[in-house]
């Protein structure tokens, strides 16, 4: 009697195990009338940076910002539900559940419907960080893909993103916080905040690589080797992208990841994820979806734009495969996705193209993505290619061009850059505006200035380029790019004449745009040279 009660005991747990599954959902409520917080009073949810950077553009604090109903969020809890994050955008939860309580949570009166998003159990209400010992091995310098950009001016000018706060989304950020080129971030306290959506905790040094070697273009630094295009920059780390796996939770995770950087004052998002297919083919998302208001991740990144924060996202890897298009959040309005140009500032062809279901040009921007200079989680400096290693440098020329010109809305910054791009008269689906360079900002045609030279004659069908300078100076050094940021010509003088030109010998050179940089040691001036 007793071995058949065991038998029995086993079947009940076996049948109750079978019946057991917990997933995430998220669940959306219908309202937010009862919510004890007020636009009034916006204090109380949102940081001060985040109301200066609305004030500053004139931006009002609406509804939609209000955070989700306390009481709902309890009602949830209350039928067995675990609540792990709330989306004031959307106003919603995003739960862990066993699936028997959901006909619990949709009979709940202030519950408009609950939605799938992944299987199993991956939220935990804590976890613990894991170091690793590293080694450095230099193999790379940065000029090529920062010189493309007119990065290395902006640095030289003294503009290396102090100041502006930059969130990362990625899949893991394995070694940044113990390989060399990441720990002046650390010492200088510009590290604000770190947290894993994933897992609901603060170990972002785990999982993937990918978010490291991103984090890298932007934000390392190495005396002599390596520079970030934006090192000087504040940072906020989340990790939202599951690298193990692909459902619609990880969209959700953006979201969530946005709105708390929204209200921690984040000025620029870095997003080098993106989504069209996922584990579940019930989940895939069409051709016609990328219209930058279908997609979860899109609408979110539309949110963040809305509120002032500039995105950059990454268009996508998709450019040679089926698909080809970009992938979401890359179709949203009102942001910068960025592909991938090669060193002789061709498309690369894995690089995703547009437009948009509903006809916009995509992507607007493009960047060295095709062997980019990044730091591993072993502080070596590699080579990564993919429109993820592109974005990052856009989100640094973008950080240092908004700290040169704080007056700038988020969109005043995007046409900014756009009318500063190699592509901009002619802009495409595979190639966008071009490639933006701060040396199209400085150069003659675009501004008017005190200038201590004159170059002439331009356009130049001679073959001679002459600079004659007014002032008299110590040194000067010229240099004369291509426009992929190739140096093709460098010339250093002492103490130039003011009385006999100097001249750049230009015969050997193909006709098309050249970028001449003069520096005086003073000051950086730049001109765009025609040569016909």
């Amino acid at each position: 009697m007793l071995k058949k009660h065991l038998i029995s005991t086993l079947l009940i747990l076996l049948s109750l195990s079978l019946h057991a599954q917990v997933n995430r959902y998220v669940v959306f409520f219908s309202d937010k009338t009862n919510t004890p917080y007020s636009v009034d009073a916006p204090e109380a949810f949102l940081s001060s940076q985040a109301l200066t950077r609305r004030q500053d553009q004139s931006i009002p604090v609406t509804v939609t910002d209000l955070p989700v109903d306390p009481a709902y969020v309890a009602g949830v809890n209350g039928t067995g539900a675990e609540v792990f994050y709330t989306t004031k955008w959307l106003n919603g939860a995003l739960i862990q559940a066993d699936a028997s309580v959901i006909s619990s949570i949709e009979a709940l009166g202030y519950v408009d419907s609950v939605v799938y998003v992944a299987p199993g159990s991956k939220l935990t209400s804590s976890g613990r960080l894991s170091k690793v010992e590293e080694q450095l091995e230099v193999l790379e310098i940065t000029d090529g893909q920062l010189g493309l950009l007119g990065v290395d001016v902006l640095h030289e000018e003294g503009y290396h993103g102090e100041g502006m706060l930059i969130a990362f989304f990625d899949g893991g950020y394995k070694g940044v916080n113990t390989v060399e080129a990441f720990q002046h971030i650390y010492n200088e306290n510009r590290l604000h905040y770190a947290w894993n959506f994933v897992e609901n905790n603060d170990n972002v040094y785990q999982y993937s690589t990918h978010g490291t070697r991103v984090f890298s273009a932007t934000a390392a630094f190495l005396t002599d080797t390596y520079l970030g295009s934006a090192y000087k920059a504040d940072f906020m780390l989340f990790v939202t992208e599951d690298a193990g796996s692909e459902y619609r939770i990880e969209e959700y995770n953006w979201l969530i990841a946005a709105e708390k950087a929204d209200s921690a004052g984040v000025d620029i998002i870095n997003g080098s994820v993106g989504y069209f297919d996922f584990d579940d083919p019930s989940m895939n998302y069409t051709y016609e979806d990328m219209d930058g208001k279908t997609t979860i991740i899109s609408k979110a990144a539309a949110f963040a734009a809305d509120r002032g924060i500039l995105v950059v996202v990454s268009a996508g890897n998709e450019g040679n495969k089926t698909w080809k298009y970009v992938t979401a959040p890359a179709d949203a309005e009102n942001i910068l996705s960025v592909g991938s140009v090669d060193g002789n500032g061709e498309v690369s062809n894995f690089s995703s193209v547009g437009p948009t279901s509903d006809g916009r040009i995509k992507p607007e921007v493009m960047a060295y993505g095709a062997g980019t200079a990044v730091v591993n989680d072993f502080g070596s400096v590699i080579n990564g290619s993919g429109t993820s290693f592109a974005t990052p440098l856009i989100t640094g020329l973008a950080a240092s061009l908004w700290q040169l010109y704080p007056d700038l809305t988020n969109k005043e910054l995007i046409s900014f850059i756009l009318e500063n791009s190699s592509n901009s008269d002619t802009p495409n689906n595979q190639y966008g505006y071009g490639v933006p360079s701060y040396r199209f900002v400085i150069s003659g045609t675009d501004r008017e200035t005190t200038t201590s030279f004159m170059v002439y004659p331009n356009p130049v069908s001679s073959g001679l380029l002459n600079i004659r300078f007014t002032n008299t100076m110590e040194k000067a050094r010229i240099r004369l790019y291509n426009l992929t940021g190739s140096l093709i010509r460098s010339i250093d003088l002492e103490a130039p004449s003011t009385a006999v030109p100097t001249t750049v010998p230009l015969e050997d050179l193909q006709q098309g745009i050249y970028l001449l940089e003069v520096n005086s040691g003073a000051k950086v001036e730049s001109y765009r040279i025609i040569k016909y």
